[in-house]
């Protein structure tokens, strides 16, 4: 299949790979032909952490190792699951926001700042999942055909099946755990900003705060560089996000799944959200699923994917890969696409969930937007899925342009 999709250079069907700690290395090189070629897949999700994550989200030990992934990423069973994986999406941002303006001022520590994080994340969840009430799905006899039991109990498939889970996409991670990060640093640990002071900052988008914001861009710490005093903040964020769902039930009795991943949400869901506390300004889009924030100083692709397997993933079977853009320099010869393997078969190791990778070339990308009729053909990943660039809103253009590009 990987040959055959590297011979026909075609954007669909998208390859999924399910890989673990004894893949070969040859796999993950005929992988990287792929991505050299631009194809923005495969994508790779790690047995090694889906399969009990599954389970302790109350899969059988044999639906988990059948899982496979829906349109996206999201782990789903054939043939027994009616989940439902991508119902809504919780921004991390927008708590970290609701939490600088309730709560702030009367926080007298950092701890007690995340606590009332944690309560803003509880009260959001309150909020949201009433509205996954009386939800109805269109019966689809035909599909009903090849589902367990439908045909023995006289059920079609839009009455629910043996797993009937909802997801929720964690959005915009790296963005709330660095604005943690920001707050930490000027409010609690310098003293140079009161509450009040970053709260003026964030409502005038920082005209007139320039000095903070460059503090908070440049010298807070930022998640992607294997640095734990920010990277914890980023697996505390999704710790919050499974406890927040623990023991919740949907309707149709089925649980809540949280997950890493964004889909649209990454530009949707900061359109309207006022400036941040990491330096981000008003309307600026997150990074693409489980990725650091847009333009922020890294250190390399290998701190990445160490910051970014961290996490707890066990807690987070929803899925949502760690997205990371390559120059195409980095392939010009078998060892750049060694490396590169080697890149991924280490944030396996490492524990990581999942990962998909873009070969891309900015300037290339500048003239494509300019020039559309000379690239019909370049393909680019956008979030969960491949697409012809050409062929993409221009917000949509603008996002993958602006994301960290990792030079050879």
């Amino acid at each position: 299949c990987l040959k055959a999709s590297l011979e026909l250079n075609l954007i669909d069907p998208k390859i999924n790979l399910r890989v673990d700690k004894n893949t070969p290395l040859a796999v993950y090189q005929l992988g990287t032909e792929l991505t050299k070629q631009g194809l923005g897949f495969p994508q790779y999700s790690n047995d090694d952490v889906v399969i009990p994550g599954l389970r302790k989200a109350g899969y059988t030990l044999r639906d988990a190792r059948n899982y496979t992934v829906a349109a996206c990423w999201e782990f789903i069973i054939p043939g027994t699951a009616m989940d439902i994986p991508n119902i809504d999406a919780v921004s991390f941002p927008q708590i970290i926001d609701r939490a600088v303006r309730c709560d702030l001022s009367q926080c007298a520590t950092f701890d007690d700042f995340l606590e009332a994080v944690r309560r803003q994340l509880n009260g959001l969840i309150d909020e949201m999942l009433p509205r996954y009430a009386n939800l109805f799905l269109e019966p689809s006899p035909f599909q009903s055909l090849l589902m367990d039991g439908c045909v023995e109990n006289g059920r079609d498939i839009s009455a629910g099946l043996t797993y009937n889970n909802y997801g929720l996409h964690g959005v915009g991670v790296a963005t709330a755990a660095d604005s943690l990060a920001g707050i930490r640093k000027v409010v609690y640990d310098d003293k140079t900003v009161t509450p009040d002071q970053l709260l003026a900052a964030l409502d005038a988008n920082y005209e007139g705060y320039e000095e903070l914001q460059y503090t908070l861009v440049n010298d807070a710490p930022k998640m992607g560089n294997n640095d734990d005093a920010v990277d914890s903040l980023g697996v505390q964020l999704l710790d919050m996000f499974a406890d927040a769902l623990k023991g919740r039930k949907n309707e149709r009795g089925g649980i809540y799944r949280a997950g890493t991943g964004t889909a649209m949400y990454y530009l949707w869901s900061a359109s309207d959200l006022p400036a941040t506390p990491d330096g981000r300004r008003k309307g600026e889009p997150f990074g693409a699923n489980f990725s650091p924030s847009l333009n922020r100083r890294l250190n390399g692709p290998l701190s990445v994917i160490q910051s970014f397997a961290k996490p707890h993933f066990e807690r987070v079977p929803n899925g949502g890969p760690l997205t990371l853009e390559l120059h195409d320099t980095l392939f010009r010869n078998q060892e750049g696409s060694d490396k590169v393997a080697m890149l991924v078969k280490t944030f396996v190791d490492l524990g990581g969930q999942q990962m998909q990778l873009n070969a891309i070339n900015r300037d290339r990308l500048a003239d494509a937007q300019a020039h559309p009729e000379n690239y019909k053909n370049l393909i680019v990943r956008v979030w969960g899925w491949s697409g012809y660039f050409v062929e993409l809103d221009k917000e949509y253009q603008d996002h993958i342009m602006r994301r960290v590009e990792f030079v050879g």
